[in-house]
């Protein structure tokens, strides 16, 4: 049980990692594409980086599927209580994804950028929540066992003291 809440942690840190870095990825291109467009001086230019942009688009709306499947799996049964305090913030990011999906749609690139850069930082933010909450978890875990080797130490030599005495001659009573 409490392994595969660790593995179920894992993926979803991992996940969120994988998100940030393509969000920031995808930031970066929309930041190229803007300019690109901002200095397009034919309508062939325009045309060329719009469908760039719709590309960019259709990337951006997987993120959003990624993302509600995050979400999803955050919700189950067995992540609810250890994956609480994040569902609020992933619904924050969800909707700073679908901002960044719509303003692409109208062809709103710099609101695009702003609102992605945003999302990025909320997963950013998350993946080091969960990173950090691993770790603690791991931290417990290490002193739980230090704490039950101790006692497995005290308790052998408790038994060692026994054995001792019950090698011992006893002497004798007349």
């Amino acid at each position: 049980q409490q392994e595969q809440a660790k593995q179920e942690t894992l993926q979803v840190l991992n996940r969120l990692r994988e998100l940030a870095r393509r969000q920031s990825d995808l930031n970066e291109r929309l930041k190229e594409l803007q300019s690109a467009l901002d200095e397009a001086e034919t309508e062939e230019e325009r045309e060329e980086i719009r469908e760039q942009l719709k590309r960019l688009r259709e990337q951006q709306q997987q993120m959003l599927r990624d993302m509600d499947e995050v979400a999803e799996r955050m919700q189950q049964p067995q992540n609810q209580e250890r994956m609480s305090q994040a569902r609020e913030q992933v619904q924050e990011t969800l909707e700073q994804i679908r901002q960044t999906t719509e303003a692409l749609r109208e062809g709103q690139v710099s609101r695009a950028v702003a609102s992605g850069t945003r999302a990025q930082r909320q997963l950013e933010q998350m993946r080091e929540q969960f990173r950090q909450a691993a770790s603690g978890r791991f931290a417990d875990e290490v002193r739980q066992l230090r704490d039950e080797a101790r006692q497995l130490d005290n308790r052998q030599g408790e038994l060692a003291e026994r054995l001792e005495q019950l090698d011992r001659p006893q002497p004798e009573t007349r």
